[in-house]
């Protein structure tokens, strides 16, 4: 007899058998026992979660001769074809590969007829998503007006590429990924049924780094059992996920804890020249880190670290993380990995600023040496003073600086003007000098926001003002040469004669 993979030989022939994915199963058995089974549903969700086999199970359901408590038999001979996928009133059509309009001609054709040898004619339609706009409009008019005793299921991983058309005329149902939990008793159930010996260790790790569905689960689990040859350990699921050995991630962690940073640079290197994969290698530490933080907060006891230094591996976690995401999209991961541990020189510092903090110990200012106690010099009193009197004043713009940021920041109408304005101040003013009339108008506009931030007398001007008294200045000059000329004269009237245009 052939061999028959554990995807297929364990995949679920009825309802009860579906792991996870309760919300539907009991809708579609609600369904089936109250005769309101829809036209057209759409499952959607990750690869390997049940999706076509659920569709499979309902069409068993509605063909089922002897159907027990709305469950198939499994044993007559609807449902025997339906899982070969022979039974003429089922049509199990792959979108990938037959997306045209010319397909789902071929549907909208067969729909008109009545079903051949069950109570209702099936069409599963499996990444439905890949189908073109034009095989979407000719099942659209298929959907609009279904003929009775018909049941359209779309399978798709991209929901969001079936037109909303398409989903008002069906009923979606989202599959969710199983469990950790989920997948390991899946596993333990398969390797049990099989008779096959395993280390509880070795399912735990399957299932905790699997991140498909119970099918990826089934055929990895098939990879493994077939690697072993004979009891399932530990040691060959790292061998055959390419996980780094359990002891290098307890040696780092030790290496970290004694700051051993030469050792755990040698560790990378060595990582690297026997195959592994560093990324997977730092995500296991991620995990290591992670969980080690948890049983401590719950006061549970770990072999390497203790509750004193739960700060540190907060810190830890957190350039680990930056770390990690820094190094998968670039050139050389070893060089970000390599100064990460650089970083971890600084845990010490980290525990000794602690301790001072716990002791209540205050850090005291160095004494002044007794000579710089003795009489200073004038010239030396001179330079201090000026020092003095720089000092103030750097302080003074950096107090100016921050005051423009939050006005930049927090009042969007005159943000851009005072980000290009020219802004100076002394001990009871602040002056603005800004590019134009317009912008001057707008700031004596908001002078109370201006007022709120500066807390001081404010002027403000621009270049058309500076134009204004220029003019007023060559004004004066004129009056004062026609008094010099006519002496005793007496100006009436000024009038300006008008620029031409």
């Amino acid at each position: 007899m052939a061999y028959e993979a554990f995807s297929r030989k364990y995949r679920p022939k009825s309802f009860q058998e579906v792991i996870g994915q309760e919300h539907v199963v009991k809708t579609l058995k609600n369904a089936v026992k109250l005769d309101r089974v829809s036209h057209a549903y759409i499952f959607s969700g990750p690869r390997g979660v049940g999706k076509t086999t659920i569709a499979r199970i309902l069409a068993k359901v509605l063909n089922c001769k002897n159907p027990v408590d709305y469950e198939p038999c499994n044993q007559c001979e609807n449902c025997i074809e339906i899982d070969k996928g022979s039974f003429p009133d089922m049509y199990e059509i792959d979108a990938a590969s037959n997306r045209g309009i010319d397909d789902i001609r071929m549907i909208r054709d067969n729909v008109g007829y009545q079903p051949i040898k069950g109570k209702y004619k099936v069409y599963i339609i499996d990444e439905a998503h890949m189908l073109t706009k034009e095989a979407f409009n000719a099942l659209l008019k298929t959907l609009e007006e279904p003929p009775p005793k018909n049941v359209f299921i779309l399978a798709t991983t991209e929901l969001y590429k079936i037109p909303e058309t398409i989903k008002s005329r069906c009923q979606t149902f989202i599959f969710k990924p199983p469990t950790k939990e989920q997948i390991k008793n899946y596993l333990l159930r398969i390797l049990n049924n099989e008779k096959i010996p395993y280390e509880e260790d070795a399912v735990e790790l399957l299932a905790q780094e699997l991140e498909g569905g119970m099918r990826d689960s089934a055929s990895l689990l098939d990879q493994a059992v077939t690697y072993a040859e004979g009891k399932l350990t530990r040691k060959d699921v790292e061998e055959i996920l390419g996980i780094v050995p359990y002891s290098y991630v307890q040696k780092f962690l030790r290496n970290i804890k004694e700051l051993k940073v030469d050792e755990n640079i040698k560790l990378i290197d060595t990582l690297e020249d026997e195959g592994y994969d560093i990324n997977v290698f730092w995500k296991q530490l991620l995990e290591a880190i992670h969980k080690t933080l948890i049983d401590l907060a719950l006061d549970k006891e770990d072999e390497i670290f203790s509750k004193e230094d739960l700060k540190s591996l907060i810190y830890l976690k957190t350039i680990f993380t930056k770390a990690y995401s820094e190094a998968r999209t670039f050139f050389d991961p070893k060089q970000i990995y390599h100064l990460t541990i650089l970083k971890t020189l600084y845990l010490d510092s980290i525990k000794k600023i602690e301790q001072l903090f716990a002791e209540g110990v205050q850090v005291v200012p160095k004494k002044e040496p007794e000579v710089l106690k003795q009489e200073i010099k004038p010239q030396e009193k001179q330079e201090t003073k000026q020092q003095e009197e720089i000092k103030p004043k750097e302080e003074q713009k950096q107090d100016l600086n921050k005051i423009i940021s939050q006005i930049i920041k927090n009042e969007k109408v005159i943000a851009v003007i005072m980000k290009n304005a020219e802004i100076k101040e002394d001990e009871n003013a602040v002056y603005i000098k800004v590019k134009s009339k317009s912008e001057e108008d707008i700031l004596r506009d908001n002078m109370s926001i201006l007022t709120k931030y500066f807390g001081k007398e404010i002027f403000i001007s621009s270049p058309e003002e500076k134009k204004s008294k220029v003019k007023e200045s060559k004004k004066d000059e004129v009056v004062e040469k026609v008094l010099e000329l006519f002496p005793g004269s007496k100006i009436i009237l000024y009038k300006k004669e008008e620029d031409n245009v």
